[in-house]
């Protein structure tokens, strides 16, 4: 009989519960530069491919070739965050739409020759768009046929759009098997540069962007607006998913391939919790159609049982990344991190703290999609180790968040048992507080732990959703990272240490949880106790209280037969009809000798009260004894009728 196959400790089902029917690949032509595709559809833009009205761009953009327009959760998703921006306004000199936001780095490799295109600074969401609005590539493309023309500046843009409008994108990335036709005048398959027209010297062109990386923080309408306004029909298609998961905080890490197209799009979402110490929260500026903040922020202050400084808060953030291209030349990197929780100062990643890096005596050109750890001069320039370079860096800085969210809540759990937890039953004995004090404190202790627990409890499953994302990645998706050179292949190995660190904070994070459970039982153990005994206070007061009250009726009662009773039946006596009491004078001395006479019997009546049990006992007992003798006498009377 096979044995059943059981889930690891924690609850958590293992990865291999559902059963991929193929792994998928990396494709070996990604490896090759190539040159049988046209890229200057590149330079049009989906919603003009699409012919997407200003009121429809968003749900437009975000609608897949297969989806029903009745349903399109992650167009509602993005709709509720571009609430009150639109594309017309973004395209406009003259409107706020936010600060500095975003990097751009685009670079071109043609020929074995590295060529940049001239940085630009920090772009707010307005300046980022007219700068991805420039044509990537300066050529451009007829339509149906294989063959590269030059051109130069905005002509060029407008003749690759204006030749591609019905061009679909099957049409231009089809074929990545086929090998390209052979030209005389190019018989290595370079592409063509644009020459001079041998009219007045020009700006020299600048170069294609064949590697663009785009960095954004704290991702807002006016950003999203930016990217889907300039987003070819290539790169929509990874924007889209990548653009929901991170409004969404999704996880997910993997390689998908779009159906029926030589694409790869590498990407992670990692969301996660951050723990700050301030004096006021830093809560997120983005709101939804109904004011909603797009990230939570929760004070948490309760946790910290000695300190009385600043305040302690838990927010959520997210990083996502995306990498998606046609080859290792041609590709394009989307990074977008949350920052707004840290204050104004070194501590918070911003666009302007890494220009000014940049522009300071031995700065460094620092990539913010690494976190400025490797210098943008010197970063790989093949899709798959680049992505595993920003993959590395930024789930080591995850994992730094993480410990010091497992740390925070440890320590305040201890100081919880030293505080509070042993007190509970030893505080009535060793202490001269009153029992309203003992009580209270019990009440607030088991507060505290059911708010511990449920704190707990929602963060071990958000950081095993990030562990579960990862050995979904193990199990589906590691096979497309094979054949990395050696420095991909250590950056490989260095994820998989800090996944493997990860999952213990993961399983501290469930001790912590389990810890939580046996603190709160016992917690309620003692509150139920200390309702018990007050309850019985209660009752021992009320039966108190009652017998109170009977001694003070009975004390009326005496005071009513002894006093006032005698004194109102003579009265009454005499003050009836002579020819009725006749033999009683109505006079002075009847009345007392009445009063007096009432007054006795009124006396005798209390002390037969007193002594009623003892009376009836008597009695029972002497009408038993006769019982007794009358049913002997019947028995003795009835043996000697039976003997005659």
């Amino acid at each position: 009989m096979a044995q059943q196959k059981r889930n690891p400790p924690g609850g958590r089902p293992g990865p291999s519960r559902f059963l991929s029917l193929s792994h998928p690949e990396w494709n070996p032509i990604f490896a090759t530069r190539r040159t049988n595709l046209q890229y200057g559809v590149e330079n049009g833009t989906c919603i003009e491919n699409r012919g997407l009205l200003e009121d429809d761009v968003v749900r437009g953009f975000m609608k897949d070739g297969d989806e029903s327009d009745a349903c399109l959760p992650r167009a509602d998703k993005i709709e509720q965050y571009c609430f009150g921006a639109s594309l017309e306004a973004l395209q406009a000199e003259k409107g706020d739409v936010g600060g500095p936001i975003a990097w751009l780095d685009e670079r071109s490799c043609a020929g074995g020759k590295e060529q940049v295109r001239r940085y630009r600074g920090p772009l707010t969401a307005r300046q980022l768009y007219e700068q991805l609005k420039r044509p990537r590539f300066s050529v451009a493309v007829a339509a149906g046929t294989n063959k590269v023309s030059g051109g130069s500046g905005s002509e060029s843009a407008s003749a690759a759009t204006a030749g591609n409008d019905n061009l679909s994108l099957e049409l231009v990335l089809s074929d990545v098997d086929s090998e390209p036709k052979p030209d005389s005048e190019n018989p290595h398959g370079e592409e063509k540069r644009p020459k001079d027209l041998d009219l007045e010297p020009g700006p020299e062109p600048e170069p294609d962007a064949e590697q663009r990386k785009i960095f954004i923080t704290n991702l807002d309408r006016w950003g999203i607006l930016a990217l889907i306004g300039t987003a070819s029909e290539s790169q929509a298609l990874g924007l889209r998913d990548t653009l929901y998961k991170h409004l969404a905080w999704e996880n997910f890490i993997g390689v998908t391939f779009p159906p029926g197209l030589p694409m790869f799009q590498l990407a992670f979402h990692i969301p996660f919790y951050v723990w700050r110490v301030s004096e006021r929260a830093w809560e997120d500026h983005r709101l939804d159609s109904n004011a909603n903040r797009l990230r939570q922020c929760r004070d948490v202050s309760f946790l910290d049982w000695k300190s009385s400084g600043p305040s302690n808060f838990l927010y959520e953030a997210q990083m996502s990344c995306l990498v998606a291209g046609e080859d290792d030349s041609r590709w394009v990197a989307y990074g977008f991190f949350d920052t707004y929780f840290d204050a104004a100062g070194e501590a918070k990643e911003t666009v302007e703290a890494y220009h000014d890096d940049a522009i300071m005596e031995d700065g460094m050109n620092a990539d913010p999609l690494t976190y400025g750890v490797i210098d943008a001069e010197k970063t790989v320039r093949t899709p798959r180790e680049y992505f595993l370079s920003c993959f590395r860096i930024r789930i080591t800085q995850v994992k730094h968040e993480w410990v010091q969210v497992v740390a925070k809540i440890r320590q305040n759990i201890r100081d919880y048992e030293q505080t509070c937890q042993y007190p509970l039953c030893t505080s009535r004995e060793r202490s001269s507080s009153t029992a309203a004090e003992h009580n209270e404190m019990v009440k607030s202790s088991r507060d505290w732990i059911v708010q511990v627990k449920r704190l707990t409890t929602q963060l071990f499953q958000c950081l095993s959703k990030t562990v579960g994302a990862w050995e979904n990645f193990c199990l589906n998706h590691a096979t497309c990272f094979k054949n990395l050179s050696s420095y991909g292949e250590r950056a490989l190995r260095d994820i998989e240490i800090t996944f493997t660190e990860l999952d213990s904070l993961r399983n501290e994070l469930e001790y912590l949880a389990e810890s939580c459970s046996e603190f709160a039982q016992e917690a309620s153990f003692h509150y139920w106790l200390i309702l018990e005994l007050r309850l019985i206070l209660e009752s021992t007061e009320v039966g108190n209280m009652q017998h109170k009250i009977a001694q003070d009726n009975k004390g009326l009662a005496l005071i009513m037969m002894i006093y006032i009773s005698p004194i109102a039946l003579s009265a009454a006596i005499l003050s009836m009809n002579k020819d009725v009491i006749s033999f009683i004078p109505a006079n002075f001395g009847s009345f007392i000798g009445l009063v007096f006479v009432f007054g006795i019997l009124g006396i005798l009546i209390l002390i037969m009260r007193q002594y009623e049990n003892w009376y009836w006992q008597v009695f029972m007992a002497l009408n038993g004894q006769r019982g007794w003798q009358g049913i002997g006498l019947r028995r003795k009377m009835k043996e000697d009728m039976e003997q005659s």
